[in-house]
């Protein structure tokens, strides 16, 4: 994993309206904890960490990450919670945790999906039901996310967290069992199946009506009616 340098600069912790300070000021709060070292509220420029992020779409980023100019020896530092505003995307807070390189870690990792299946093709719906599995792994082994291949999946076939290949030292903790996505064949409402079933019939006997009535030819006058 790619390691890359973050300024951040101790803060003062105190009310919300100090938090909404420090974000107009173009600052996110946080902090920074892990490893027997103190807690240390931080604050770090939110355009450079949501530039890093965008960059690194797992977020799963080792940061040689610096306090003040100072550096906390042999830790670095990965993001363990983020929050955003769900609307703006704005950065509202960060935590870091210091790690050691020697020392395996519990991360979360993204699962994409690639290709177009096959049973799609044919009319298929494909449901993607797991976004991301945990995994253990030195901090430097951090993958920033498993691709799964679709293309082959027919209508109600399924990829599972054991079909998903990972790298040598990591270790996928989430149960191997669990569905990432499968391809499930269109639903077609009983109902709707009748109801056009019948209405066929219903076409199929008027036409043989009118071809038997065009075979007779024009109706005769009854005799007992004059």
């Amino acid at each position: 994993m790619e390691q890359v340098i973050l300024e951040a600069r101790r803060r003062t912790p105190g009310t919300k309206g100090a938090a909404r300070r420090s974000r107009r000021e173009g600052l996110v709060p946080g902090v920074v904890y892990g490893h027997g070292l103190a807690p240390t509220p931080i604050a770090v420029e939110a355009r450079t960490l949501a530039n890093l992020l965008r960059h690194h779409h797992s977020g799963n980023v080792l940061f040689d990450l610096t306090v003040d100019g100072e550096a906390a020896g042999e830790y670095k530092a990965i993001v363990k919670e983020l929050q955003a505003d769900p609307v703006s995307d704005e950065l509202l807070s960060v935590d870091f945790q210091w790690v050691s390189l020697t020392e395996s870690v519990h991360v979360v990792v993204p699962v994409r999906v690639e290709g177009l299946a096959a049973g799609v093709k044919v009319g298929g719906m494909l449901e993607h039901t797991l976004h991301e599995v945990h995994v253990s792994c030195l901090p430097t082994n951090i993958p920033e996310r498993f691709v799964v291949d679709v293309t082959p999946l027919e209508q109600g076939q399924s990829l599972h967290v054991s079909d998903i290949v990972a790298p040598d030292g990591v270790t996928i903790l989430t149960h191997a069992e669990e569905t990432i996505v499968s391809v499930r064949a269109p639903h077609v409402a009983p109902v709707e199946v009748a109801a056009e079933g019948e209405e066929a019939v219903e076409e199929g006997e008027e036409a043989e009506e009118a071809e038997e009535a065009e075979q007779r030819g024009p109706a005769r006058p009854d005799p007992r009616s004059q």
